[in-house]
């Protein structure tokens, strides 16, 4: 069975599903010493191939594409911070993922911190985190918790360090 190319990837202030990055960041590994306008034109028109792209929000794909290509080379990549934080709950569906969810919506609300909050299913998604056990907690792509219902105050607390 071949592996599934399908990656989220924050686009502006939104999180895309996108297909073929990696086949395209192996084809373009040599071109790595390219100027980043001609690199975003490549990866962009690459990507147009087994995407949609609107043309409306092209350069916004560009920035994009050029940052999760650098993160494939392992290049240290600043994130472009969004106006707010990105959360994503990793599991099946089961009662602790969605309390899980229950509660990070419940500390949400309750701080007024603005997030984007998704809750992801798919095992091959959750395994591009690293994560083998669930429930897991990403905030800003950074694996909080995973095999745990952690508290209320500890959501709260690592919500706030990711806001700054």
């Amino acid at each position: 069975m071949q592996e599934k190319d399908y990656r989220l990837v924050r686009v502006g202030d939104a999180q895309v599903g996108l297909i073929g990055l990696k086949e395209i960041f192996e084809a373009l590994k040599s071109k790595r010493g390219e100027a980043e306008p001609i690199l975003k034109e490549m990866l962009v028109e690459r990507a147009a191939k087994k995407n949609y792209i609107p043309n409306s929000i092209k350069e916004e794909y560009a920035k994009a594409l050029l940052r999760e290509f650098k993160k494939f080379l392992g290049e240290k990549v600043g994130e472009e911070r969004s106006g707010f934080l990105e959360i994503a709950i990793l599991g099946p569906g089961c009662y602790s993922c969605n309390k899980l969810e229950q509660d990070v919506m419940a500390v949400l609300s309750e701080t007024g911190i603005q997030a984007a909050l998704n809750h992801i299913t798919d095992p091959e998604l959750t395994a591009q985190y690293g994560v083998l056990i669930t429930p897991a907690l990403v905030i800003n792509g950074k694996v909080k918790s995973k095999g745990t219902l952690p508290p209320k105050s500890q959501i709260k607390k690592w919500l706030e360090e990711e806001r700054g």
